[in-house]
């Protein structure tokens, strides 16, 4: 759904994803799924990194509610920067929080620089994952941790053709990958304790009522934000979408692993 002439997530993605997933939310779940893949993990005083942190709604939300120390959210796409930042205004603790643009590949940070990675269904966009594991690795303390939901797909084998037909529609780069991928890539980079977590089912049902939800409520909205041809584009997308979450072939999940000390 790459309905933009700003890179891949400009004004009329933006404000499409947010009339879908709420405020600051470019990807489903809000809140309640984001607590998900922080596993119980304090992040109180932490030091954060936002990775593809989009308009900001997750360090929003730990900033209100998981009294980090500090959170920097970074992505390569300027206009949901520009929007993060807007967003910010409404902050009371503005301080704690920063929003940067940064540019694809590896992190430009110094090693041991955070105590805490988050990221949130970004990293389908970054196509080698041992790399980017091993650079998480790298600017993590000892003894951080590192909390991730992404878009996967069931297998590393070639996509189906129903699969290469829906990142076709999306119009996005997704270089998705398996769950169990990660999982390796995490073992080999020298993390401890790493969780897996499926999310199949959860974002089929959910993925079902999105689309009832803008073929009804939403669809004046949406030809207003979209107009008439591309808003019924996003309501075929939705059923592309669903169809390889039926199949099993699209299968969202979480990943959690903590570094040595």
């Amino acid at each position: 759904m790459s309905i933009t002439d700003e890179g891949e997530y400009g004004k009329k993605q933006i404000d499409t994803l947010e009339m879908i997933w709420g405020e600051g939310y470019l990807s489903p779940g809000g809140a309640s799924e984001i607590d998900l893949i922080l596993n119980d993990k304090s992040l109180k005083n932490k030091k954060i990194l936002d990775i593809g942190c989009g308009c900001g709604s997750a360090a929003f939300h730990f900033i209100k509610n998981h009294s980090p120390n500090y959170v920097l959210g970074v992505d390569v796409e300027e206009m949901v920067i520009k929007r993060a930042n807007a967003l910010k205004s409404n902050l009371i603790e503005k301080n704690k929080v920063d929003f940067k643009v940064i540019q694809p590949g590896e992190l430009p940070f110094d090693d041991l620089s955070f105590d805490v990675i988050f990221s949130k269904d970004t990293f389908l966009h970054i196509p080698d994952k041992e790399k980017l594991v091993e650079d998480l690795y790298r600017v993590l303390k000892p003894g951080g941790f590192l909390c991730v939901g992404d878009w996967m797909r069931i297998d590393d084998n070639a996509p189906s053709k129903l699969m290469q037909e829906y990142i076709k529609l999306e119009g996005l780069s997704m270089n998705m990958c398996s769950l169990q991928r990660y999982g390796n890539a995490l073992n080999n980079a020298g993390f401890k304790n790493i969780k897996l977590t499926d999310r199949n089912k959860w974002y089929l049902n959910l993925a079902k009522k999105e689309l009832n939800d803008l073929s009804t409520i939403y669809k004046e909205k949406l030809i207003k934000i979209l107009g008439i041809e591309d808003a019924e584009g996003t309501i075929n997308i939705w059923k592309k979408m669903i169809e390889v979450l039926e199949k099993g072939e699209h299968r969202p999940g979480h990943f959690y692993a903590e570094k040595r000390t």
